[in-house]
């Protein structure tokens, strides 16, 4: 029985080799075909065009984290701002939005720049421009870093610019006098290595910063954002207000968390930053008409800054916030005025973006504070505002 298994065994293995020998290299080949050779790699230019695709079907869908979804994470700033972006650019006054890559250049093995072309409709008029930016590798992935900009970094601060610009040296001697003359004014600093950005461009601020305001700007700062600025005016002493001003907003916000009305906010800005030089180098304060500030909180409450009816309009509007904070220090002390911004602090940050009842929310925070530190109402604000107006000559004889 062991000798009739032998046969079978052998008989089995001999067939095997008949077969193999029959079938040759065919039967190797089979056994042993290389793997199929990896498709062609997408082309650069069709990524990063699908990554704005992946944008503007956001913004036409309202898709916020899908937006957020194409931007960097390992830049607090620039995310922050892009939130900000997005929520701009769903606002009713713009659209037709269109995006759309020209090229694409490689820098290295993890980062590109792409020329992006982007027209929309905005309040009415045509925009179409081109703009470069920055893309990296984030865990194989590429994501939106923002504008293409040249930098220089400093202990306290880095400065972004736009190429081409030609006065990086004398904005950077103006942020180190602004951050120098703070030091005192204001126990809370700075972030550490806050980010500043020039635009020669002043429509490109506009466009990559607050593109739904109606008018063009000269800085705008928001809280956990960078700073940025439009750096053409030929006078350029004008910056160093303008500087002090959005650096007095990136201090004084971190500490009341968003919380307070704007009117207290670009007050505050510019009693510290803009009127601590020349009257004459800021806009608002060369245009000042003491008779356009006597305007009630209230009437400051209900100003549309985004849509104003004239430049003026916005001039007093700021200046009578301005007033209002002068008031406010000169008769309490500026130790008591900064109380309302500890107060307002007390509650979380308050989201712009994300909430759509901040404006409310923060004049009831105002109305709070100012109830809790000072013991007054703004009404009663607003009686006593108005009558010193009348006898003061703070505004009487411009610095």
């Amino acid at each position: 029985m062991k000798r009739s298994k032998q046969i079978i065994l052998i008989c089995i293995v001999a067939t095997l080799c008949a077969a193999f020998l029959l079938n040759g290299c065919a039967g190797l080949k089979a056994a042993f075909s290389p793997t199929p050779e990896p498709s062609p790699e997408i082309p650069l230019e069709e990524q990063i065009d699908a990554i704005m695709q992946r944008k503007l079907t956001a913004i036409q869908t309202q898709d916020y984290d899908l937006y957020l979804s194409t931007v960097t994470k390992n830049d607090a700033y620039y995310y922050n701002e892009q939130a900000r972006w997005y929520s701009e650019m769903i606002q009713p006054v713009i659209t037709d939005l269109s995006l759309e890559v020209v090229s694409v250049t490689p820098i290295d093995e993890t980062s590109l720049e792409a020329l992006i072309h982007q027209t929309h409709t905005g309040n009415g008029e045509a925009f179409d421009f081109t703009y470069p930016l920055l893309f990296q590798l984030d865990d194989g992935e590429w994501k939106d870093y923002g504008y293409h900009f040249e930098s220089v970094e400093k202990e306290r601060y880095t400065l972004k610019y736009m190429a081409g610009e030609t006065r990086v040296n004398e904005f950077v001697e103006m942020i180190d006098t602004a951050y120098k003359n703070l030091e005192t004014v204001f126990t809370e600093k700075a972030d550490d290595h806050f980010e500043i950005k020039l635009f020669w461009d002043r429509e490109m601020l506009r466009q990559r910063t607050i593109p739904s305001v109606a008018w063009q700007f000269t800085g705008w700062g928001e809280p956990n954002e960078s700073l940025k600025l439009y750096s053409g005016h030929p006078d350029i002493l004008g910056y160093q207000g303008t500087i002090q001003h959005e650096l007095v907003h990136h201090i004084t916000i971190k500490i009341c968390n968003n919380n307070l009305a704007d009117w207290l906010l670009e007050g505050t800005a510019i009693y510290y930053g803009n009127a601590y030089y020349e009257y004459s180098l800021t806009n608002s304060l060369a245009n000042m008409n003491k008779d356009s500030l006597k305007q009630t909180i209230d009437a400051l409450n209900a100003m549309d800054l985004y849509h104003p009816e004239t430049q003026q309009q916005v001039w007093d509007w700021y200046n009578t916030g301005f007033g209002y904070v002068a008031y406010l220090v000169e008769t309490y002390g500026h130790d008591r005025f900064m109380e309302l911004y500890s107060e307002a602090g007390k509650k979380p940050f308050n989201d712009s973006v994300t909430n759509e009842t901040f404006k409310q929310d923060n004049i009831e925070t105002t109305r709070e504070a100012l109830e809790t530190v000072l013991g007054i109402t703004p009404e009663q604000l607003s009686a006593d505002y108005l009558a010193w107006m009348e006898t003061t000559d703070f505004f009487d004889v411009p610095k």
